[in-house]
């Protein structure tokens, strides 16, 4: 017999009652201070449940068409909300549980049995992505009634099923294990199968090969960068009818030193993860801490914590701040300082910045830009030159950080000139500009730059902005999904100059390694021999 029918308005057949009854009574809370405890769903969780298994009213068992509405589903929530130990319960259900339509009992009620022999990946680019979601499962299995169960073989990287399935976690890198005929797959922090590295491509050949199985597929991510193209953002754009996108669309927060808007908003996406509403996270402590610092990028803040969908670009100064900084100095004769140099011939500016090693105060000694409207033109290097030698001649010069692009004639005149303080210093090193960058950052955001109000310095630090580079290991400690990448310095639009910027954060970090090697108290000497071979092993 068919389904029953609704017995009140919106009501729809589905396995979602069965799987999540299934889960409270064999999966447990994988880690923490409930470890071992029955995992309990929130009421958010249930919901989401009961859509995803969602059934057609008159869905036929096997061999007919399939029977869930949704072959596919996305679960787009802020970070720790608990995504990953949900997708591993889930996993469980698919594997163990009664996740595939078997029918309709006597009183017209879906019912729900084990798929006999599934096979179930748990899909990440890499194995630390994986591990988000595998070693949750690993703990719920050996933690608790499911160890017990006869002709399970529990391993570290596979789960035997009685009956000859299996689970298990394969990254992106293991491509002849995809082409398996898999019926489940989770798909772990979709946001980040970006076309870059064919993680997309991947992705995309994973679920037809499910769709060749007549299988499902979830996807867990948190929200996305547009400019990447990536998996998660492909979902999202179908508009497919057979795809459940499960999400709480933000209401953004203009300004992040508002405190109780951001509260607000993170206690509404949250919602009963948070531990105001009987859940595990801290939100009016340590998620609005992580949301306020400046320690991450403003867009990863907004993308991790409050679900928005933004480009991975954070202004380089706040334009307020930066003018608040601004102060009536000048540089005296003599005074110890660092100096940063940008190059360009003709498209860009090239700039020459200083940074007083006593306080930190940046000042502008030349900009060469070209003038409106002049078409054929080149940086006068003859006149970059010869500031540069008045310059050392003037001031107590610890170093210059200077980008060899197109200037490598002059850095090598320079150097024989003034030996053991001038080190070449590429931009295009994304770890080495990444740690001059951070230096950047960690002063400018505890308000320990201040700086001498000058036009050109002004117009190109506001031009800036702080973009993502290539992925680097996190540093222990440090969270996954947060800061793995270099940061890079780019034009805020097409056109823009950002020269004297780059000047100024080679500046102020050779005011750091200066510092750092004792030049205010033993001055050049003991910088001798050391900081070019430092400046290259970065």
């Amino acid at each position: 017999m068919p389904w029953r029918g609704p017995s009140e308005e919106g009501e729809f057949p589905t396995l979602g009652y069965d799987v999540g009854e299934w889960i409270e009574a064999h999966v447990v809370v994988p880690d923490g201070y409930q470890m071992g405890k029955p995992f309990l769903l929130t009421d958010e969780m249930w919901r989401y449940l009961i859509k995803r298994y969602r059934l057609y009213p008159h869905a036929q068992p096997w061999p007919a068409p399939d029977a869930l509405t949704y072959f596919g589903s996305q679960l787009r929530r802020v970070q720790k909300w608990g995504k990953d130990p949900l997708g591993a319960a889930m996993i469980l259900a698919n594997a163990l549980g009664p996740s595939r339509f078997d029918g309709w009992n006597a009183d017209g009620e879906p019912v729900g049995a084990p798929y006999p022999t599934p096979l179930i990946v748990c899909l990440g680019t890499s194995e630390d992505q994986t591990d988000n979601t595998w070693r949750p499962l690993l703990s719920m299995v050996r933690n608790g009634p499911l160890i017990d169960m006869s002709a399970l073989d529990v391993g570290e990287t596979r789960i035997v099923l009685p009956g000859g399935g299996k689970v298990e976690p394969v990254t992106t890198s293991a491509r002849a294990r995809l082409g398996a005929p898999m019926t489940h797959v989770t798909i772990t922090e979709s946001h980040l199968f970006t076309l870059q590295g064919g993680f997309r491509k991947v992705a995309g050949a994973v679920k037809r090969n499910v769709a060749g199985m007549d299988g499902t597929w979830d996807e867990l991510t948190n929200g996305w960068d547009p400019t990447e193209a990536s998996e998660a953002q492909v979902t999202a754009e179908s508009a497919d009818p057979r795809i459940l996108i499960d999400t709480i669309e933000p209401n953004r927060v203009e300004d992040l030193e508002d405190a109780e808007a951001v509260y607000a908003e993170l206690l509404r996406q949250y919602g009963d993860s948070a531990r105001e509403r009987g859940g595990w996270v801290n939100v009016r402590g340590r998620m609005l801490h992580e949301v306020q610092s400046k320690r991450h990028m403003e867009a990863d803040r907004r993308r991790f914590f409050l679900n928005e969908i933004v480009v991975g670009v954070n202004v380089f100064v706040d334009p307020i701040r930066w003018d608040l900084a601004a102060r009536e100095i000048m540089l005296a004769p003599g005074d110890k300082i660092a100096l940063g140099f940008d190059g360009s011939r003709k498209l860009d500016a090239t700039a020459l910045i200083a940074c007083r090693l006593e306080d930190g105060a940046l000042f502008q000694l030349g900009v060469w830009e070209k003038p409106d409207g002049l078409a054929d033109w080149r940086v006068p290097s003859a006149d970059v030159d010869r500031r540069v030698r008045d310059v050392f001649a003037a001031y107590d010069v610890a170093l210059l950080f200077a980008d060899p692009y197109r200037w490598q004639d002059y850095l090598d005149s320079w150097s024989a000139a003034f030996p053991q303080r001038v080190v070449e210093f590429a931009t295009n090193v994304e770890q080495r500009m990444d740690k001059a960058i951070e230096r950047w950052s960690t002063a400018f955001g505890e308000n320990q730059i201040v700086h001498d109000g000058s036009e050109s310095l002004t117009k190109h630090c506001k031009q800036a902005v702080l973009v993502k580079g290539s992925k680097k290991k996190p540093r222990p400690g440090e969270e996954q999904q947060i800061s793995t990448h270099y940061l890079k310095l780019a034009k805020r639009g097409d056109g823009l100059l950002i020269d004297a910027a780059v000047a100024a954060v080679l500046a102020y970090h050779a005011r750091g390694q200066a510092i750092e090697d004792g030049y205010l108290t033993a001055g050049p000497t003991s910088l001798a021999g050391r900081l070019y071979g430092r400046a290259d092993d970065d």
